[in-house]
């Protein structure tokens, strides 16, 4: 079926806001950037953001998944390395947006729309992980464990940086502990 003008409007729409957003978000901090702000950065009225997205946390919600979606279309660039080299590329992936993690963490509690978001983030990486595992010949109960405790160890590192060595370290430890057992 042919997109009319008016779903592809909305889509540039939602694009051109979400880029805004993620600069202003990334450059400001979530708390330090405003819808003022977005909408005078994009020249329209504040209430037209609204149009788009019904809140602050469902635009970053809608950044978040855009940046997923990216990184997303490059996973297939991975798939022939090795467990601790994707760990390695997912904690890459995600280190740009490191005070978004942060954010997302900070406002679990205050928003339904963001619990959900990683609640369901959670989900679609653990699955991930543990099918690739799984294929590798990890049993499906060690798989899911071990899907649980990656997603942990990268989410851990982004709130947590180390060095280069340690992150090594952390990444070899948990690829040879898919071996185990």
């Amino acid at each position: 079926m042919a997109k009319n003008k008016r779903d592809i409007d909305l889509k540039v729409k939602r694009d051109e806001l979400e880029v805004v957003a993620s600069r202003l978000f990334l450059s400001l901090g979530y708390e330090g950037t405003s819808m003022n702000m977005i909408a005078r950065e994009l020249g329209v009225a504040p209430n037209t953001l609204y149009w788009y997205y019904a809140s602050k946390d469902e635009l970053l919600v809608g950044v978040l998944n855009r940046q997923m979606s990216a990184s997303l279309a490059r996973l297939p660039d991975i798939a022939d390395t090795s467990l601790a080299d994707k760990l390695e590329w997912a904690l890459n992936e995600f280190e740009e947006s490191r005070e978004l993690v942060g954010t997302v963490h900070a406002r679990l509690e205050q928003s339904a729309v963001i619990h959900q978001w990683h609640e369901q983030f959670h989900a679609f990486v653990e699955v991930a992980v543990s099918e690739a595992l799984q294929m590798d010949g990890v049993s499906r109960e060690r798989a899911s464990m071990l899907a649980t405790v990656g997603t942990f160890v990268v989410e851990g590192l982004l709130v947590h940086p180390h060095s280069q060595q340690q992150r090594d370290a952390i990444f070899q430890w948990f690829a040879e502990s898919t071996r185990a057992g």
